[in-house]
This record gives C-alpha cells, sequence and structure tokens, in this order.
C-alpha cells in the first residue's frame, strides 16, 4: 500500500520525486558511524541538559533525544546496521557495571579514578533513564529503551524489504549504485 502510494505521488509530482530521491541517496550513505554517532550524541546531550533545574529544557531535551534515537534506530534497520544494536546494548548497559555502590567494600577500595568514572556515568549517561524512572529504577527504564530501538531497529528492516515493491525505489537505488 505504501508502495504504491510513493510510485503514484512522485510520477504525478515531480517535486515529491526528487525530495524522496534525495532522500534515499541520503540514507545509504549513512554509514555505522554516523549513525551510532548521533545515537550517542543524542543521549549525551539529553545526560546533560536533564540534569539542569529549568524542566523546560529538561523535557525538550529528552524528548528531542528520543525523537533522533529512533530515527537512528530506525534508519539503522533500514540499512541493516547490526552493529548498531550491538552499540545501542552496550551503550544503555555497560554504564551500571562502572557505578560505584557507596558502604560496599567496592566503595571502599575505589580509586579516585573509578569514583570519577562512576560519577561520570551517573551524572551524564544515565541522567536521562534516572528522570523517566523518578524513584523507580532506572535500569528497567534503559531496558525497555533498548527494546524499543531493538524493535524500532526491526521496523526498519520491514520498511526495506517491503521498499523493494516499489518500482521509484528499485529505480533509484539502481541509479545511486550505478
Amino acid at each position: 500500500m505504501i508502495c504504491r502510494t510513493v510510485d503514484s505521488v512522485t510520477s504525478a509530482h515531480p517535486w515529491a520525486a526528487k525530495y524522496c530521491r534525495s532522500r534515499i541517496e541520503i540514507f545509504f550513505d549513512t554509514s555505522d558511524g554516523r549513525n551510532i554517532a548521533v545515537f550517542m550524541i543524542a543521549g549525551i546531550t539529553a545526560g546533560i541538559f536533564a540534569g539542569l533545574p529549568n524542566e523546560i529544557l529538561r523535557y525538550t531535551a529528552l524528548g528531542i533525544a528520543a525523537i533522533v534515537c529512533a530515527q537512528a534506530a530506525v534508519l539503522a534497520g533500514f540499512l541493516r546496521q547490526w552493529l548498531f544494536v550491538f552499540f545501542a546494548s552496550l551503550y544503555l548497559m555497560i554504564p551500571y557495571v562502572f557505578i560505584i555502590t557507596p558502604d560496599t567494600a567496592e566503595a571502599a577500595q575505589a580509586s579516585g579514578l573509578q569514583y570519577l568514572l562512576s560519577d561520570l556515568m551517573q551524572s551524564v549517561v544515565l541522567m536521562p533513564m534516572r528522570r523517566i524512572a523518578g524513584d523507580g529504577d532506572a535500569q528497567l527504564v534503559s531496558i525497555i529503551i533498548l527494546l524499543i530501538c531493538m524493535v524500532l531497529f526491526f521496523i526498519g528492516t520491514r520498511i526495506r524489504s517491503r521498499a523493494k515493491r516499489s518500482d521509484f525505489y528499485c529505480r533509484t537505488r539502481l541509479e545511486q549504485i550505478k
């Protein structure tokens, strides 16, 4: 259904064909590294802004980061960039390894560098999850976000498999490959 709509709109309107062609070319020019960098920058930026006292900035940053991360996940799925799924899982799960819990044997033996790393993870990388969780478990929020990223990744792969039914998409890809 979407393929027929794209084909009919692009054949009827030259400006739509030009726009869709440019989007397809931009999609396929996106590398794994760029997609991962956008995901990471959105997460870190949201972490920095989530620590601010201004609620408008805090929630705006979280919303923008959610949209950017969702787009990156769908695009990674469209391009079948499996490294993105691996990186997203590392980005969302590994920071919990570095957190030093107070009043434990680990805290008593920790060096200054370990405390610095723990504070950095808590105040930047995990701040959006802590803000979303409130008094709840931030790690559960991270797991839910990872599951959402994986679902969006598979939605992107589904979109690509359906896009192959579009004449416009196939012609554009053939022109791009040549």
